[in-house]
């Protein structure tokens, strides 16, 4: 739970008075999953994995202004009690390195600078309920359909499933169950390019949300603009985009239902001009059986690669390659102890095509090879 008490504590040591931080809060949340992984891989032990899955720590702060306006910072850094995130230089294991900003709130809306979860990706989390995105146990539909995940990341790469840093983000009021998300990131990587360079990397992204009763759905549009997702020397620039749709309800208050389709599209920036195209859908349930027994299932697919392009970008194959399509397959069961902690089982299943080699991202695969996982994981938040 949220300790605005630690405000209290502050003041005390700062002999300041305890209303000056009254609107401090603190709180996080830890994953952490113990699972039988299998690469797939001839010649490759199995092996049991202990790990923890975006654990987070945040202070907040907020500041009434008056007039229904607020001042407000937060502070999101990575709690792995493993220590895996405290050798990281980068990414969300740095200070700060998850969603991040200070902003102004008002009647107008929420208006916040830092590094956050861009709008295309809160239409992927809405459809993806209690499923991770990337991670081995409980997630992967994100590594077929997102090319993979990143977090606290500049003007590169080619995830479209992604924290950005240095964004500039707009979320509307809630207008009759109807909301819209806006960012953009700033120009900072343009400063090492010369006045001649036909490249100017920058991010927009945009969706809207509708929320009533127990249905729900949301829209996204991301682009990325020279990010060089191939990683082609000689690189002349391009647009890459992304568009997202997200549908869902919650039946009989107990079984939330959800489909999402994805679609990318990346220009290599050569001088072939070519494009690689991949598209790709998945179904989720979120079910409260009864009482703290709950029931979880997901499948993902993703097509083969489609447009002329000879070269890879990250997991996604070159179109001249057959057969680079995958699918994700999990089924977990839930027991909720109290309403912060639960604990799981579960099996998650990634089998990829002939020609592509998508992984959980535990270890390495191999082309048309099966990576299978069991185990057993903990969710607690303070």
């Amino acid at each position: 739970m949220n300790k605005k008490v630690m405000a209290l504590a502050v003041a005390g040591a700062l002999t300041a008075p305890a209303t000056a931080l009254a609107q401090v809060q603190i709180g996080g949340s830890v994953h952490l999953q113990y699972f039988s992984h299998d690469s797939g891989r001839d010649g490759f032990k199995k092996a049991d994995v202990l790990a923890t899955s975006e654990p987070e720590i945040y202070v907040r702060a907020e500041d009434k202004l008056g007039g229904g306006m607020s001042a407000w910072i937060q502070c999101t850094s990575s709690f792995d009690i493993l220590g895996v995130a405290a050798s990281n230089t980068t990414g969300a294991g740095q200070w700060c390195g998850r969603n991040s900003a200070l902003g102004f709130r008002g009647g107008f809306g929420n208006l916040f600078f830092g590094t956050w979860d861009t709008p295309q990706k809160l239409v992927v989390n809405l459809a993806r309920g209690w499923w991770g995105g990337t991670n081995t146990l409980q997630g992967g539909s994100l590594v077929l359909l997102g090319n993979g995940s990143d977090s606290n990341v500049a003007n590169s790469g080619n995830t479209f499933f992604r924290r950005q840093q240095r964004s500039i983000n707009y979320h509307s009021p809630d207008f009759g169950g109807f909301s819209v998300q806006g960012a953009f990131s700033s120009g900072n990587e343009a400063t090492a390019l010369t006045s001649g360079s036909p490249l100017s990397p920058r991010l927009f992204s945009i969706a809207g949300q509708f929320k009533t009763g127990p249905f729900f759905a949301g829209v996204g549009y991301e682009t990325h603009d020279d990010f060089n997702a191939a990683g082609v020397a000689g690189y002349t620039g391009g647009t890459d985009t992304n568009y997202n749709v997200a549908i869902g309800m919650t039946i009989a208050g107990a079984a939330r239902i959800s489909a999402m389709y994805m679609n990318n599209e990346y220009e290599i920036g050569n001088a072939a001009a070519q494009k690689l195209d991949k598209d790709g859908w998945a179904l989720y349930l979120d079910w409260r059986i009864a009482g703290p027994h709950s029931l979880y299932a997901q499948y993902a697919s993703i097509g083969d690669s489609g447009g002329n392009s000879t070269v890879a970008v990250g997991n996604y194959a070159p179109q001249g390659a057959s057969a680079t399509g995958g699918e994700v397959y999990g089924i977990a069961y839930g027991y909720s102890m109290s309403k912060r902690t639960q604990l799981y089982v579960g099996y998650n299943q990634m089998k990829n095509d002939a020609g592509s080699n998508f992984t959980f991202g535990t270890s390495g695969g191999t082309a048309g090879g099966k990576q299978k996982v069991f185990g057993l994981g903990v969710k607690a938040s303070f």
